[in-house]
């Protein structure tokens, strides 16, 4: 095992023979550090991690740059700075006072700009609840539901798979790099989708002034593998199926609007009723309907789902009972009961 400072401190005096800027210097070392951070991290959880490396050149830096309006101003010599044109979009943000440039990212092709907004946490009265599926996203909670179809990624998917099937070129090479650039092609297609679909869940929790709350998913790939008696059609379809990147975009989305973003257990979320918590019996004729025998109706899977993981959120992120305290000389108005728990959270499950 190694030690990162002791690793990097040769490599300081080593830079004085470059002539660059110290903010450089300074940040260069950073990266490393963060590399070889989470090689140390790798080898810790026993995985067997490569020497970390470079590939294509870039320049990262959080000291003395500017932004002047539409430009981007970074010191290159000593009182010496170049200028880089931002576009109207990026211009737009970060003219919001709110808003404060962190550090920039430049490579061949790109320019990152990491911001810092200054947000109010806007405190729940209620909750939302988010159930994800291979062909739709149901939100909302005992007030109103709103279901969006999402066949449409499911589509994008197996026609990007039918292409990739029918290319039969025999060079490994075009190959890969035909299939790569199709590939980016149907990440990008699928992430804007769901961004239209993350940014109006996010929009109406922040109208309606709402927690999100998802599942807590695990394990989801450990059950389509070879050898579970599945078909292959059925497992490349589970398998590519995208319910992170959802959580992932609602998650920074809310944090960026001050929105309380929490996750839950998803045990008994599909099977109990979210009115009366009895358990529902499905039926084979109807998959997506489910039986409630204490209420005497059917209930769609995904829209039970949705109630029982606001119902599950509001008890456990909404409804604290009281808040716990020190017990301290000055702040005590009777005798003190030793070995008494903390306020619970009251839930009706």
């Amino acid at each position: 095992m190694f030690h990162i400072k002791k690793t990097l401190k040769p490599a300081y005096h080593e830079l004085q023979d470059y002539d660059i800027l110290s903010y450089y210097k300074l940040t260069a070392i950073s990266q490393a550090c963060g590399r070889l951070a989470q090689m140390k991290k790798d080898i810790k959880k026993g995985k067997k991690p490569k020497s970390p490396f470079v590939r294509k050149p870039y320049l990262v830096s959080c000291y003395g740059f500017k932004i002047n309006g539409i430009l981007l101003s970074f010191p290159v010599r000593n009182r010496e700075f170049a200028n880089i044109l931002l576009n109207d979009h990026v211009a737009g943000i970060l003219s919001d006072p709110l808003i404060t440039p962190r550090s920039f990212t430049i490579t061949l092709q790109s320019l990152s700009v990491s911001i810092f907004k200054d947000v109010t946490p806007i405190i729940p009265e209620k909750t939302i609840g988010i159930d994800r599926n291979l062909r739709n996203v149901t939100f909302g909670n005992d007030e109103k539901v709103i279901q969006v179809n999402t066949s449409e990624l499911l589509k994008i998917k197996e026609n990007y798979a039918h292409v990739k099937s029918t290319f039969t070129r025999n060079d490994h090479r075009i190959r890969k790099k035909v299939t790569s650039k199709l590939g980016k092609r149907q990440i990008n297609r699928i992430k804007q989708r769901i961004h239209r679909i993350s940014k109006s869940i996010v929009n109406y929790a922040k109208k309606q002034k709402t927690a999100i709350i998802f599942e807590d998913l695990k394990g989801i790939r450990k059950l389509y593998r070879k050898g579970n008696g599945q078909g292959n059609k059925f497992r490349r379809k589970l398998n590519s199926w995208s319910f992170y990147e959802l959580e992932r975009q609602v998650s920074y989305k809310a944090a960026w609007e001050g929105i309380p973003f929490c996750k839950i257990d998803p045990r008994r979320t599909s099977i109990d009723c979210p009115r009366c918590g009895g358990r529902l019996q499905g039926d084979r004729q109807k998959h997506r309907d489910l039986w409630c025998g204490n209420c005497k109706r059917w209930r769609d899977r995904d829209v039970v789902a949705a109630l029982n993981i606001s119902c599950k959120g509001l008890h456990r992120f909404c409804n604290p009972q009281g808040d716990t305290g020190e017990a301290m000389r000055g702040n005590l108005d009777g005798p003190v009961i030793l070995r008494v728990d903390v306020s619970k959270l009251v839930t009706d499950w």
